[in-house]
């Protein structure tokens, strides 16, 4: 047997190849868009792609099942209740597929998702009970799958669906069967998720606190209670998925752009985007540019705070970064990226294009600034105009300690809330580095905000300056 999972950082995603060698077959399990890393390894180890299998209908990535499915003549499964909007063979409980010597067999286990399934897998070859399991998003390593991404209605109800599946279908299998779930860590499809891409059922059955409860209204209380802000895009890939993305054919080829096209772009409403560090976004950059700093988690970010229909120009570090950048685009749904900025931001500033900059402030030049202002912990005075101090990270960061007097707004929710923002005083967003509040402060000044600073160094550095802290509810 061949097995390897595909990670994505950022993402927090884990598909997986498994192909028996001796029958030249294999299978792909929950496929990213880009699917030319399963297409490489299938011709690397001469194995045949006979089937695509999903778990569930994904909330968090546009999926790569169809078009790997086109490509190479493969079956697609999934849950019958899935009804995608194009030909596909719909499993049920009990179902079983054979890959070769491998048997996947199909367990139904709603909850993450109304139509979700599990594949327990044997190798036929030796012996008839499951060596290992692919759970997708019910049970995951240390923790198990949200139940609230499909409206909020549902999600104590699916709660309820998804103790059941995990107590009456996955945990009746034997301790050494293996675990690999499609949601690793860093993905938002749950909380507390282990980065570890896989463990044992025995090993969860003993260490996964969720598990551990007995109750299946305890246990959506306890699942719910902390769940962390989702992106906006979150909302439109269980659709499109459903429908059946478009084709990616072959990735994008780099498109520099020059200046000049660039300047007749963006005054037809293509948004630039911005991936240098925020340092270098803050020191100088094109106006009305958004900073989305390039690295594992730039796609959660793009599909967080940008539009899906805006065409998009991105200002790159070094032409090598056109691929990821790209990739992590289409993985999203961000299909309309017309190219790069040719030469970077130095080719733009070379020539005169007008620029833009944004203030950045150390802890302890924050601190200055809130003392001159008044008492720390004091907040703002109702109708000044000193500086409002907003975090923008998740709000359970916020509720463990912040700096006196800063509200609550996370950077995701930002262009959703700016009516609420006061455009008389200072803002100065602040998270746990500086990622966070440099896209923040960006997405400010691109709504006409005048006077935006953000914090490098974020609260943990205020806190390791023996700075206050405050604890209050978000």
């Amino acid at each position: 047997m061949h097995l390897r999972q595909f990670p994505i950082q950022g993402l927090g995603h884990l598909s997986a190849l498994i192909g028996d060698d001796a029958a030249g077959t294999a299978a792909v399990v929950d496929p990213r868009r880009d699917i030319d890393v399963y297409l490489d390894e299938a011709r690397r180890l001469d194995l045949r792609i006979t089937h695509v299998v999903e778990t569930h209908l994904h909330n968090d990535y546009v999926s790569g099942a169809r078009e790997l499915a086109e490509v190479t003549g493969a079956e697609q499964l999934i849950g019958a209740g899935a009804q995608l909007a194009y030909d596909f063979r719909g499993v049920r409980d009990g179902d079983a597929v054979d890959v070769g010597s491998l048997r996947l067999q199909v367990l139904e286990t709603p909850g993450h998702t109304p139509e979700h399934v599990c594949y327990a897998v044997s190798d036929v070859a030796r012996a008839a009970e499951p060596l290992l399991m692919f759970t997708g998003g019910s049970l995951l390593v240390g923790a198990v799958g949200r139940t609230d991404l499909l409206g909020d209605s549902n999600a104590v109800p699916y709660a309820r669906q998804l103790f059941a599946s995990l107590h009456d279908r996955i945990l009746r299998h034997q301790d050494f069967v293996g675990i690999l779930p499609t949601h690793g860590g860093g993905s938002l499809c749950s909380s507390s998720i282990s980065s570890t891409p896989s463990s044992t059922l025995g090993y969860e059955r003993r260490h996964n606190p969720l598990l551990a409860i007995e109750d299946a209204e305890e246990f959506a209380r306890v699942l719910l209670a902390h769940q962390p802000s989702y992106p906006r895009y979150f909302s439109r890939m269980r659709s499109i998925n459903q429908a059946g993305p478009a084709p990616v054919g072959r990735l994008p080829v780099p498109r520099p752009l020059q200046v000049a096209r660039v300047r007749e772009l963006a005054a037809a409403d293509h948004l630039v985007i911005d991936l240098r560090s925020p340092a270098e976004h803050a020191i100088a950059h094109i106006p009305g540019s958004v900073s989305l700093p390039a690295g594992t988690s730039f796609g959660t970010w793009l599909g967080w705070v940008v539009p899906p229909d805006r065409p998009l120009i991105f200002v790159l570090d070094s032409p090598a970064d056109w691929d990821d950048a790209v990739r992590q685009a289409l993985r999203i749904g961000y299909d309309n990226v017309e190219g790069y900025l040719h030469g970077g931001f130095a080719a733009w500033h070379s020539l005169g294009a007008p620029i833009e900059t944004t203030d950045r402030l150390t802890v302890s030049e924050l601190r200055d600034v809130l003392a001159a202002d008044g008492p720390l912990g004091g907040g703002a005075r109702t109708g000044d105009r000193s500086p409002l101090v907003l975090d923008v990270r998740q709000r359970d960061e916020y509720e463990r300690g912040h700096v006196p007097g800063a509200v609550h707004l996370m950077a995701g929710d930002v262009p959703d809330r700016l009516a609420e923002l006061p455009r008389d005083r200072p803002i100065l967003t602040i998270c746990a580095a500086g990622y966070r509040s440099s896209v923040a402060a960006s997405l400010l000044r691109d709504a006409g905000f005048e006077r935006v600073t953000w914090v490098s160094g974020g609260v943990p550095a205020w806190h390791a300056a023996g700075y206050p802290l405050e604890k209050t509810s978000a």
